[in-house]
């Protein structure tokens, strides 16, 4: 009898060791981060960590929270100590990072094939994640960047909401009109310091222009050409129209302002949409606030940004336990729930079976997904990613604010991005 017993509890230490589990009733212990507003993301987080609890009884997860600026700024202090959460919603451009990356686990071990054929070809496609070899990184969102857009504004204007900007022309006659007939700024643009808003903003232009990505496969930019000067020079005749101080102005002090019409137009992504919604109710289509595509590049291309997250376990001990918390929170009706919560758009064409996804504005983002060219986050094959939006941003910062023409600006960008390239060499 003694020696079975003693076989039992080896054989229970031995798959304890195998898959990160405790044994013999004990539970596992792991912390989950999804960077962003507090308030949001408990009322997607709170209920559904409550929901996987009470069906894995051996799991105790723990929310972390913390803002996303506060986690870009902190977060390789974290990792370099080893006491980053175990399951972080993260960045595919952000796998190499240096601090990071030794941490990162490859969920291949841990999920199965089939779980990762649920996620569509194409979404892998728009999150491509490098080419790391293993499933390091399940896709959760892809969201593009839409232009939002203030229809009483626009009337007060003498501009008609039902026929909103298409091109840069158009965007920068808009802007120009609403400020001169009405004394509000004709767009925002967020420049806030540390929050990589402002490289994303212009990145767009950028993008557009140029129809490549800011930064090519080694790191070097690719935007110091006649076409990345005529982006600038487009955002230089805009800069009269925009927000005074624009530094003290991210994408979330600007949604208030466009709710509220205190400005014209807002380009940025659906994470928007729960400002809105609260203020007008879930039918945005019958609100004051108008969604349209972004205007696109005198080149004609249907050209946006697009930011892609999705969730990573961080550490080997609680992978298996980490696996299971992610393959529940990819599961339909918790990914619409995050989805809904959070503002993200749809990412499967089911979700457009829930009532909520019902409104035409969420087929603006999907179909800006599906069909448009996208570029997203830079520096996907660094180990500094964060360095290059650092470095980026003081040039854009003084560009923005009328302290370099947009051939300084040019100039100054590409050695910044290079300079950066060169000290990971």
């Amino acid at each position: 009898m003694k020696k079975r017993i003693s076989i039992a509890l080896c054989l229970a230490l031995v798959i304890s060791l195998l898959t990160g589990f405790s044994a013999i009733g004990e539970v596992t212990k792991i912390t989950i981060l999804r960077p962003g507003d507090q308030q949001k993301v408990a009322s997607f987080l709170e209920p559904a960590i409550a929901k996987f609890e009470e069906a894995n009884p051996d799991i105790d997860v723990e929310i972390m929270y913390e803002s996303w600026t506060g986690w870009i700024q902190t977060y390789p202090t974290y990792f370099e100590a080893n006491t980053q959460p175990d399951v972080i919603f993260w960045w595919d451009n952000k796998l190499f990072d240096s601090s990071a990356h030794e941490h990162i686990v490859d969920l291949s071990n841990y999920l199965s094939e089939d779980f990762f054929k649920q996620i569509p070809e194409g979404v892998w496609n728009l999150v491509d994640p490098g080419n790391l070899t293993g499933k390091f990184y399940v896709p959760n969102s892809v969201d593009t960047f839409v232009l939002y857009f203030n229809k009483d504004v626009f009337s007060a204007a003498g501009l008609d909401p039902e026929n909103p900007p298409k091109t840069w022309d158009e965007l920068l006659n808009a802007a120009k009109t609403i400020f001169e007939k009405t004394s509000l700024p004709g767009i925002g643009v967020p420049a806030i310091t540390g929050s990589e808003v402002l490289q994303e903003f212009v990145g767009l232009f950028l993008n557009q222009a140029i129809d490549m990505a800011v930064l090519d496969s080694n790191s070097m930019p690719q935007f110091n050409t006649p076409e990345g000067l005529e982006a600038l020079k487009f955002l230089e005749q805009l800069r009269p129209y925009i927000q005074t101080s624009p530094t003290e102005y991210g994408r979330g002090e600007l949604r208030p302002l466009l709710r509220d019409g205190k400005i014209g137009m807002l380009i940025d992504a659906p994470w928007a949409i729960p400002t809105y919604k609260a203020a007008y109710g879930d039918d945005l289509d019958k609100s004051v606030i108008g969604i349209t595509n972004v205007p696109i590049a005198p080149n004609g291309k249907s050209i946006t940004w697009a930011g892609t997250n999705g969730w990573i376990a961080s550490r080997e001990t609680t992978a298996a336990a980490s696996a299971k918390l992610i393959e529940f929170l990819m599961s339909p009706e918790i990914l619409e729930s995050h989805h809904l919560a959070y503002g993200s758009a749809p990412l499967y064409e089911s979700e457009f079976n829930n009532p909520a996804f019902q409104y035409d504005y969420w087929r603006v983002f999907y179909n800006e997904a599906q069909n448009w060219k996208l570029f997203g986050m830079i520096g996907r094959n660094s180990a500094t990613p964060a360095a290059y939006y650092t470095a980026l941003e003081e040039v854009w910062q003084a560009f923005i604010l009328g302290q370099m023409d947009p051939e300084t600006a040019l100039t100054a960008a590409a050695e910044a991005a290079e300079s950066v390239t060169s000290r990971n060499k």
